[in-house]
């Protein structure tokens, strides 16, 4: 193989077959569950001349040659080869290191009280890790769980998979790219395996940090956060947010979902008496059509204010129909069905988003609210798009559109979201409660749309 395909094959063969980490953001999470702060960080160039140290550039010679066999000799390539032609051109070794500097307060008296944040618990930590393409498992861990001085701990009660980012995620089809600067935990991390990651996480506080004000409040609460699956999480106190009164526990872990519902629909700016069509009848697209349906006029002539949603699975229309939209029909129909003022793509499907441009109405919109990850695909915008005036318009739900924010913030619409939990009780919507030993089945289960909602179930109970 080439020098580049062989070093590919060797970083692979850490993470998969040694179990190292090479994800420096792994380290930062972890530095800052035990309360460290990062400085800095910057890159450590190795160069490695074997004229000027033989000994070392032997010995990473070994290591790369030990590592990448393995997995040199599994696609029938010469391994032996390879590092006798390195032998013998002896190149220079060029490394690049990240290096991070923190700051970890000094440990306090153990003594201290039960809310002391320097008090670290060796506890048994399992969590979901995405560790390759269509491969997803259980990790388990040994840790000492120590707070920093305005974090809590939190034991999880149940958890919800995301059906659109994760499976992305699940499947490969991601860019590597930052998480999500927009939730707390997640700015520091990176889109590459292996990686936890899960943001709709419902548990109890156990434990706070010594700096957490209302911390006596806390410990028992059963709060909401953005947090990947795990048996336990070590969060922000700005983190969490305590569930309201009358929401239980598996209708709260639907809230990012709920929200991300209506923000599509914010987007979409949908006026009375229009006729919507909604793409998509999996867990996002039957949310948006449950909202869309409480604002319903009902007018008697059955012409405007219509909901016509659509998708390929007969349970996912059956649903559809119990959430409140006014027909619930196979693509093929859309045509008749049509024309729309608005539609709204939110089935992954590059097909859909066609038929969505389609058969909406000249001056309309299309929303879309699939992430398609690294996918091409492939739309006809010929003249008749060209001549139509109809507008297509993103939406992601991570922060407030520029035209909204003088009316909408995070802080208000995660208080209207938590209303529409309440009403919607989205909990109906789960077709499957697995353990985080079933993650695989789970996810391919999804992949394959044979399931609405899957949630991982812990041994906590609200």
């Amino acid at each position: 193989p080439s020098d580049t395909l062989a070093f590919q094959l060797y970083a692979e063969s850490l993470i998969s077959e040694h179990e190292h980490n090479l994800d420096p953001s792994k380290i930062v999470e972890a530095m800052k569950n035990a309360g460290a702060s990062l400085l800095t960080k910057g890159p450590s160039i190795w160069h490695i001349d074997p004229k000027d140290d033989n000994y070392l550039w032997n010995t990473m010679l070994y290591f790369f040659g030990s590592s990448a066999a393995p997995q040199i000799i599994k696609r029938q390539w010469d391994s032996v080869g390879w590092l006798d032609r390195a032998k013998a051109s002896r190149p220079i070794i060029k490394v690049t290191n990240q290096d991070l500097l923190f700051n970890l307060p000094l440990p306090q008296d153990e003594n201290a009280g039960s809310h002391e944040s320097s008090c670290a618990d060796l506890d048994v930590v399992e969590e979901i890790e995405f560790r390759s393409p269509n491969v997803v498992g259980k990790k388990v861990k040994a840790t000492s769980i120590t707070l920093g001085p305005n974090q809590v701990e939190v034991k999880s009660i149940c958890s919800l998979i995301s059906s659109g980012t994760e499976l992305k995620i699940f499947k490969g089809l991601f860019d590597e790219a930052q998480l999500d600067v927009n939730i707390d935990g997640m700015e520091d991390e990176t889109m590459q395996y292996p990686l936890a990651y899960g943001y709709s996480l419902v548990g109890v506080v156990t434990k706070c940090g010594e700096e957490v004000a209302d911390r006596d409040e806390l410990i028992g609460k059963i709060v909401f956060t953005f947090s990947p699956h795990s048996t336990h999480v070590v969060v922000d106190r700005n983190g969490i947010q305590i569930i309201p009164d009358g929401i239980d526990a598996e209708d709260a872990m639907f809230m990012p979902s709920v929200e991300t519902a209506l923000s599509i629909i914010h987007d979409a700016n949908i006026r009375g008496g229009e006729n919507v069509a909604v793409y998509g009848q999996g867990l996002i697209g039957l949310l948006v059509n449950g909202i869309l349906s409480c604002q319903t006029l009902n007018l008697s002539s059955g012409e405007f204010g219509r909901i016509t949603v659509f998708d390929t699975i007969s349970e996912r229309l059956s649903m559809a129909s119990e959430m409140g939209s006014s027909q619930a029909l196979l693509p093929h129909s859309a045509a008749a069905a049509g024309p729309f003022d608005v539609s709204i793509e939110v089935s992954g499907n590059f097909r859909a988003l066609q038929s969505a441009i389609d058969h909406t109405r000249n001056g309309g919109r299309i929303i879309v609210g699939s992430w398609y990850g690294n996918s091409d695909i492939h739309l006809k915008l010929g003249i008749d798009f060209h001549r139509s005036h109809k507008t297509i318009k993103t939406s992601q739900v991570s922060t407030i559109p520029a035209e909204l924010t003088t009316l909408w913030s995070k802080e208000r619409r995660f208080a209207l979201t938590w209303e529409l939990v309440k009403l919607l009780r989205p909990h109906r919507l789960i077709t499957r409660k697995v353990t985080l030993d079933e993650a695989q089945t789970a996810y391919e289960k999804l992949d394959k749309g044979e399931e609405i909602a899957v949630s991982f179930t812990y041994e906590n109970k609200a």
